[in-house]
């Protein structure tokens, strides 16, 4: 249960993620920096060691968001948490390479998901999918974008949120940090299960995490809680970049 957006911005990138989860689910712990091999990695986790959201030094960034359709629907027992497949594939450089790993790893007894990939150096985003029996990749523009899951339904979360997304990108500063914020705790039309903020009598959006991608590094901002109660982060968390692209004309991100 989540909702993800994706802002290009030349050379550089902003998203936002929203988690929503069962109260009865454990508290996740903030940002931390990893390291495997010569990759730098930052990322939320839960106690289990899985994650919703993770960055590497590379400007290479991964979310995964729950498949709660019609055609993803899987009834087989969960063996394994879908939360391990992002620590397994962030430590890579690079789209094909992630690629050739994700179609190589044996996801049976996990429940459907939507992985979404976003390279920077290259500008290739990509999601791919797991409906429990069967991978597929869908190669998107490098566009803005936004991605929605709930577990009572994906496609009345997609035609709500997506009211609300719509409504927003005709707004003053459209794209940028605070009109993300802004959206991400909105409750367009009200609040409920499938507002963008959402809020259930079982769940609600229990974190906000914010990327922005830029110039010479990559950051993390963290809110534990519901982002609409909150006016600031709780934790940030900062990556240099391998490769970084510095232009005289590079909007510097605002904090």
């Amino acid at each position: 249960m989540c909702t993800l957006t994706f802002v290009p911005l030349e050379d550089e990138y902003l998203v936002g993620m929203n988690r929503d989860e069962l109260f009865s689910r454990p508290r996740a712990l903030p940002p931390k920096v990893f390291v495997k091999g010569a990759m730098e990695m930052v990322y939320p986790r839960e106690p289990s060691g899985g994650t919703w959201i993770a960055a590497n030094s590379q400007g290479n960034l991964l979310a995964l968001l729950n498949w709660n359709c019609n055609e993803a629907s899987y009834a087989g027992e969960k063996r394994k948490t879908r939360g391990l497949v992002i620590p397994e594939l962030i430590g890579l450089p690079e789209s094909s390479t992630a690629n050739s790993h994700f179609h190589r790893m044996d996801l049976d007894g996990l429940f459907p998901f939507r992985l979404v990939g976003i390279f920077r150096s290259e500008k290739v985003v990509n999601e791919w999918r797991w409906d429990g029996t069967a991978k597929q990749l869908l190669r998107l523009p490098w566009a803005r974008k936004h991605w929605f899951s709930s577990s009572l339904s994906d496609s009345l979360a997609e035609k709500e949120r997506r009211r609300a997304c719509e409504a927003a990108a005709g707004g003053p500063a459209a794209g940028s940090n605070g009109w993300l914020r802004r959206l991400h705790r909105s409750h367009v039309p009200r609040p409920g299960p499938f507002s963008v903020c959402v809020h259930r009598l079982d769940a609600a959006t229990v974190s906000y995490t914010e990327v922005r991608c830029g110039g010479t590094q990559i950051a993390m901002d963290y809110l534990d809680g519901n982002p609409c109660l909150k006016t600031s982060f709780d934790e940030l968390a900062t990556l240099a970049l391998k490769h970084p692209l510095v232009h005289n004309n590079l909007r510097k991100l605002q904090i």
